[in-house]
């Protein structure tokens, strides 16, 4: 009988590993975990108004994507939101300071109990399936 662990913010980064950074190990499957969150003050927000102010919106919305972990439309649409209140005649700073509601969706690799059930932001993804007479992982199309 194995014990349950608790799983909160100081000991996230041990049980789930971020798929952008980290490879799969044995035993670990994909968890796919999606909410609404706010793109509010400070350097990632001064970082893509830079951006935008420097005509780089594509750059603008892959940072979106990529590093904030913003699902596409929404990367797109919190840039053309900043870029609207911009020229509307709101300041950089004004613009900083106000929230940008987006929806976030990060893949991680963790074991199977790990995911919490029943909630609604949580669902696994299953994509990679580990072959133990080969030591290889092997992928499937999810459709």
């Amino acid at each position: 009988m194995s014990e349950e662990v608790q799983i909160d913010s100081s000991n996230f980064s041990e049980h789930f590993f971020d798929a952008r950074r980290f490879g799969p190990k044995k035993g670990q499957i994909m968890a796919k975990f999606s909410s609404v969150a706010f793109f509010g003050a400070g350097q990632a927000k001064k970082d893509i108004i830079r951006l935008l102010q420097k005509d780089k919106a594509r750059e603008a919305a892959q940072v979106m994507n990529k590093i904030h972990c913003a699902k596409e439309p929404d990367c797109y649409r919190v840039c053309r939101e900043i870029c609207e209140d911009m020229l509307s005649g709101m300041s950089p700073l004004d613009v900083e300071k106000k929230d940008y509601k987006f929806v976030l969706e990060a893949v991680y690799y963790t074991k199977r109990e790990n995911v919490p059930e029943n909630d609604p932001h949580w669902t696994t993804l299953n994509v990679l399936e580990y072959d133990e007479e080969t030591n290889t992982f092997r992928s499937k199309i999810a459709l």
